[in-house]
């Protein structure tokens, strides 16, 4: 998600509009707050799901191994005389045929 904010001034006030990934704004009220002396106000709403901005902050973080994962597997099915193997996604290309 791109962060995008838009300044918009109102009479005495200035209006903040945009979409920023949450994790990037979780202490933006608290941040206001100190900022105006109190008289900033906040309204967030959530806007969906989009890409992750740090995937691989996030990755090494949570300690995520994509080669454990037998839900989310990252590898290929190949097929050969009739039997399916499974082959690591940095092999696959090799593997491939008629390419």
């Amino acid at each position: 998600m791109e962060t995008l904010i838009l300044l918009k001034q109102k009479g005495d006030k200035t209006v903040l509009t945009g979409r920023v990934p949450v994790a990037a704004f979780m202490d933006y009220s608290g941040q206001l707050a100190a900022f105006t002396k109190g008289k900033g106000t906040i309204s967030l709403t959530f806007a969906g799901y989009d890409r992750c901005h740090n995937p691989k902050e996030v990755i090494d973080r949570i300690g995520y191994n994509k080669n454990a994962d037998p839900d989310y597997s990252s590898s290929s099915i190949f097929c050969s005389k009739g039997q399916g193997y499974s082959v690591s996604w940095d092999e696959a290309e090799e593997n491939m045929h008629g390419l």
